[in-house]
């Protein structure tokens, strides 16, 4: 029996797979969604057990392996899965480690002369003939929370853009996508973000007091606009992940 299990993995427990999750939903695919800290060491599945894998975000650096050496692990997962070109999604810090998969750098953006990405901003430089990024050329705008860039080499197939991020998005073989930004957030789920006192930091470090209300406002403007597109872009990789398990 082909894999029916789409292993999806988190780094901080407040950053759900969101919308992702509701695109796997009534799939007849299996989600396992785990919080690699929980259980410090605990061994991840092999490919040829998946159906598709999702690597969520988070604050770490992907390089600093000696701090956190499960995102070495996720790393020699996320290779695996594109030899096996499993279908594959990586999200802010999981799109970092895919393009450190990859062999393409991730450096902070203070080295490239950036701050962070915090923030709804819209997406520039989109690939429409894309079928998960494509969708999203016509969206008001999406989140970022981000300080580190993947810098892209000459052969990397660059998605998207914004005015301080060269490669908000890539492809990465025939089934495996890195997003910088987070396509995954509901309204409800920014809230919950913003709970945390060191998101709302963060927030109000980039943007003032009164960042929190803003983001939050924001997040309901764009979403009835967005989350339809987000669900197009989303069932091309539930589409995926259905055919590899042939449901």
């Amino acid at each position: 029996m082909p894999a029916r299990t789409v292993l999806i993995l988190q780094h901080v427990e407040v950053e759900k797979p969101g919308l992702i999750l509701d695109a796997l939903g009534g799939s007849g695919l299996d989600v396992d969604v785990r919080n690699l800290f929980e259980r410090p060491g605990r061994a991840l599945p092999p490919v040829a057990d998946l159906a598709g894998l999702v690597v969520m975000g988070g604050p770490m650096n992907a390089d600093d392996v000696t701090g956190y050496p499960e995102l070495k692990l996720e790393r020699d997962l996320l290779v695996d899965a594109l030899r096996d070109e499993l279908p594959t999604l990586g999200v802010c810090l999981g799109a970092q480690l895919l393009a450190r998969a990859q062999g393409l750098a991730v450096r902070p953006g203070a080295e490239l002369g950036q701050g962070s990405e915090v923030g709804w901003a819209a997406l520039r430089d989109v690939d429409r003939d894309d079928p998960v990024v494509g969708p999203l050329a016509d969206a008001p705008a999406v989140l970022h929370w981000h300080g580190d860039r993947i810098v892209p080499g000459p052969g990397t197939r660059v998605l998207a853009r914004t005015a301080t991020t060269d490669c908000q998005a890539f492809r990465a073989g025939p089934a495996a996508w890195g997003l910088q930004f987070h396509l995954e957030v509901t309204p409800g789920l920014l809230d919950d973000w913003l709970a945390e006192p060191s998101f709302a930091a963060e927030a109000t470090a980039a943007h003032g007091p009164g960042a929190v209300e803003r983001l939050r406002a924001d997040a309901r403007a764009v979403a009835p606009t967005l989350r339809p597109l987000a669900e197009r872009s989303l069932a091309h990789l539930r589409s995926l992940c259905t055919a590899r398990a042939e449901l």
